[in-house]
């Protein structure tokens, strides 16, 4: 019996002995980093190898050093599941594998969290943390849109646009007859709360989003609502990830090239400088999103997600103002026009430099939701922008059949719109959508001498879906300068068109 005792004794204390160890060393190792870090430049390219030894030592050790959280998001923060690799982006637009253990994105800074997925074969097979990853190992970029509760302003219930006769009645007096812009409500700073379903969850002063056009009766000015967004079908999502540009068309060399009315998942690109998929109709576009990463939930993007990156890019975590417009004439991904002036309407803009910027420099970043690198591009101008968005028993040209559309609906990748014959009815929309709460809307002409409906928010083109024209379209295209933007929706059938895009979102859960 003393012998076992002995030998139980031993065998405690060499275990004592080994952890004691581990933690020693773990120590040293970071005090070795501390005092011998590798710095580039004052953001962020590699670090030192050390970095990968020490975490390896955590994994050892059994002690796992916790990953960066952004406080700011309560629990929000990204969902990484294979083959999503995060990444910080310089302000030259060189990626770098970022260490999940450090302060990789901070949103109360306005730096939103990037991922990449690489390629099927790139150059170097094991990146690690602090790597560069070289451009042409990436297939696609993302931006992480933490699940997020608002505060209603406007509840959106329009039933018509003003005419401009009506808004020279408006005037207070014939000095300011066609002074008719003075009554145009002001954009204004959008409240934003962000949280994991534990903490944006119904309770009193905070209502949940509604998912069919024309609901959300019993919300009140002034309340939270929980962006109907982040939620797809039956799970309440953390958040979700959005192509950070418009789908292009993998080894399109032309404009034409990147006209492809197919189903082919296996050539989708998500970067800058690339020709935009165009031309297909809504059903090819959405069962290639569809069909693109079937792990990570991929999918067409729906007019609510639309309308919750909008709303983020308006709040205190965002640009705050509209971006600039990709005007790039070779519906190039990732422009921007060189200056506000050119944001006016009518106008061709051309993609010499002396009218167009890429995406990494000063004047690129204004067309970013952030007005920084992180952020998201083209949501201003490029293509129309086809969403995932339909009046119900409204297929039209698309392709889908009633009942596959019915099947989308319920299941939550496309948003249902109610039957109607009216392209004013702005009461028509989902709170969260971007469509009917930026309004009142007027009818007036533009310089061109053309009558279009603009919402209150910086004139942006403006007309609700119906049941001839159920599609919605988002963003405005490279040439319609100031009634393009965030919060412009127009309506279509569904069909081919050569200014159409579309664009992607992941929502792992």
């Amino acid at each position: 019996m003393k012998r076992i005792i002995k030998h139980n004794y031993k065998i405690i204390i060499g275990i004592i002995i080994g952890i004691v160890l581990s933690i020693t060393t773990v120590y040293a190792v970071e005090a070795y980093i501390e005092s011998n870090k590798v710095s580039f430049d004052n953001k962020h390219t590699k670090t030192n190898n050390v970095q990968d030894a020490i975490d390896e030592l955590y994994e050892r050790s059994g002690m796992h050093k916790d990953k960066w959280v952004d406080k700011e998001l309560n629990g929000a923060d990204p969902v990484l599941q294979y083959p999503l690799i995060p990444v910080e982006i310089n302000d030259d637009g060189e990626a770098y594998y970022a260490n999940e253990n450090s302060e990789w994105y901070n949103y109360s800074e306005k730096r939103w969290a990037n991922a990449v997925i690489l390629i099927d074969n790139p150059s170097n097979k094991n990146y690690g943390v602090g790597d560069h990853i070289l451009k042409d190992d990436i297939q696609s970029y993302f931006v992480w849109i933490p699940r997020y509760k608002y505060k209603v302003w406007n509840k959106g219930d329009y039933t018509k646009a003003i005419s401009f006769s009506e808004l020279q009645d408006m005037a207070d007096d014939t000095e300011n007859k066609y002074a008719f812009r003075n009554v145009f409500g002001k954009p204004k700073i959008i409240e934003v709360i962000f949280g994991d379903a534990e903490h944006v969850r119904e309770e009193k002063g905070t209502k949940k989003g509604s998912n069919i056009s024309g609901g959300d009766a019993d919300v009140q000015v002034g309340e939270y609502l929980i962006h109907p967004a982040f939620t797809l079908g039956e799970k309440e999502l953390k958040g979700f990830w959005i192509g950070k540009f418009e789908t292009g068309y993998k080894g399109a060399t032309s404009t034409a090239q990147a006209e492809v009315d197919n189903i082919e998942p296996e050539n989708v690109i998500i970067k800058p400088n690339v020709y935009t998929w165009r031309n297909a109709t809504v059903k090819k576009m959405f069962m290639t999103a569809y069909n693109y990463k079937r792990d990570l939930d991929s999918h067409m993007l729906k007019n609510t997600e639309w309308g919750a990156v909008a709303y983020l890019s308006h709040s205190q975590y965002g640009i705050g103002t509209e971006p600039n417009t990709n005007n790039n004439e070779n519906y190039m991904t990732g422009y921007s026009s060189f200056n506000a002036s050119q944001n006016t309407y009518p106008g061709v803009l051309g993609s010499d430099d002396s009218t167009t910027r890429l995406w990494n420099n000063e004047i690129g970043y204004l067309a970013s939701t952030t007005g920084n690198i992180s952020g998201v591009y083209d949501m201003r101008g490029g293509t129309w922008e086809y969403v995932a968005a339909c009046v119900e028993s409204s297929p039209g040209r698309s392709e889908f059949s009633e009942a596959e559309l019915e099947t989308e609906m319920k299941n939550g990748y496309i948003d249902r719109y109610n039957k109607n014959e009216n392209s004013a009815l702005y009461n028509n929309r989902i709170l969260g959508d971007a469509t009917g709460e930026m309004g009142p809307f007027y009818n007036f002409k533009d310089a061109d001498g053309n009558a279009r409906n603009h919402g209150s928010w910086y004139n942006d083109f403006s007309y609700i879906v119906r049941n001839d024209n159920s599609w919605y379209g988002r963003g405005g295209h490279r040439m319609d300068g100031i009634v393009s933007g965030l919060f412009c929706f127009a309506l279509g059938e569904g069909e081919k068109k050569s200014f159409g895009g579309f664009r992607l979102v992941l929502s792992p859960n």
